[in-house]
């Protein structure tokens, strides 16, 4: 067999994957802000219910769908918009990838298209990438500092495409989607018979009302995923969950089950999931972030950052210097600050990086460390 390699599809063995996700963290280091999970500590009602889990969670297959009731409930009780929702139109996942790379698998492959938005999740290109079909993005322009414009979305929208997909908020600017645009969005595709996913894995850093869930009675067409992983801080349990009609007219959920690994999202993860839900913290903790955020704008004084929400705990900071400055390289190197570079992502490059907050109680030691990095620059 010396010299061979065995057959593997060409569209995955001549594509170059995008994700950042797997890439180690140097030492040393004085502060980690890469990875998208809310730094913050978890409700103690969480670490006691593990204590307590047996044996009979971890032996047996998950069948138990009570998180879902416990979903639905959380946010019926946030919004009074949301007393539609039931466990009915729910299903679960491993984490919002998993739920994700299965939409895919109902609505693309043999080479379909599908039009998200750049830049965006990295992990999500790479996959439609190896199921053979097409990514095609409207361009987020660093002239406009790649703020997002509807309109312009909405111009490139046409039937040749499958799918659609935004992602509100976006991953990595941390900027957000007005519900009026969305919903824009989603008549114009439902128009062209077609689905409109809302990726909404930071979604829990933006108010109730500005989320798409708001819009699934009226626009059947629209599906929401979200995920325990960013705002929750439970991104080891590996859950998420897809949102959307559930009728004549959108049978998603009833295709999904047809991919999903129905023991995808594990017993453990559906209990304390539960446990979080019912402790009824304050978790994200919206207007610390907001606070948090405002100082750690007001520390950027070199660096530029690109369009973003107030609320949420991700920004794109970039360098309008050399094209060969590597920004990431620069903040380890200067200040011992690990940030995920956006060398990767559409539209941007190696002069750029994605930077999530870090615990309030770091935002002083984060301000000193860009102060010190930029300070460094000629």
């Amino acid at each position: 067999m010396s010299g061979h390699t065995f057959y593997v599809n060409n569209y995955i063995r001549d594509y170059t994957m995008k994700d950042y996700a797997k890439g180690g963290i140097p030492q040393p280091i004085d502060l980690d802000c890469s990875l998208g999970v809310n730094p913050e500590d978890l409700p103690p009602a969480v670490a006691a219910k593990l204590k307590t889990i047996g044996q009979d969670t971890i032996k047996h297959y998950p069948h138990d769908e009570t998180v879902l009731d416990a979903i639905a409930a959380y946010y019926r009780n946030k919004s009074r918009d949301l007393n539609w929702l039931t466990r009915d139109f729910m299903y679960l996942g491993n984490g919002s990838i998993d739920i994700l790379q299965n939409l895919n698998l109902l609505f693309l492959t043999g080479g379909k298209k599908v039009l998200g938005q750049g830049p965006q999740f990295t992990a999500y290109v790479d996959q439609v990438a190896c199921l053979g079909a097409v990514y095609e993005y409207y361009a987020m322009e660093k002239p406009k500092n790649y703020q997002f414009e509807a309109a312009n979305y909405i111009a490139k929208m046409n039937d040749a495409y499958a799918l659609f997909i935004v992602e509100n908020p976006n991953n990595p600017t941390g900027q957000a989607i007005a519900l009026a645009d969305i919903e824009k969005i989603a008549e114009t595709a439902a128009a062209m018979n077609k689905i409109l996913i809302v990726d909404e894995a930071y979604g829990d850093y933006l108010p109730i009302a500005d989320s798409a869930l708001n819009l699934v009675p009226k626009h059947p067409n629209i599906v929401v995923t979200r995920t325990f992983s960013k705002g929750f801080g439970l991104a080891g349990l590996r859950l998420g969950y897809v949102i959307t009609a559930n009728d004549e007219i959108n049978d998603t959920l009833e295709q999904f089950k047809k991919v999903e690994n129905q023991f995808s999202a594990n017993g453990i993860a559906r209990l304390l999931a539960i446990t979080f839900l019912e402790s009824q913290t304050n978790t994200p903790n919206i207007r610390q972030i907001k606070a948090d955020k405002s100082a750690v704008t007001a520390a950027i004084t070199k660096f530029k950052l690109a369009h973003t929400a107030e609320t949420t705990p991700l920004m794109t900071l970039y360098y309008e210097g050399s094209r060969d400055f590597d920004l990431q390289t620069w903040l380890y190197d200067t200040a011992r600050l690990w940030t995920v570079s956006c060398a990767s992502y559409d539209e941007l490059d190696q002069n750029a990086v994605r930077l999530m907050l870090p615990k309030t109680s770091q935002i002083e030691t984060l301000k000193t460390l860009l102060l010190k990095s930029q300070n460094l620059l000629q």
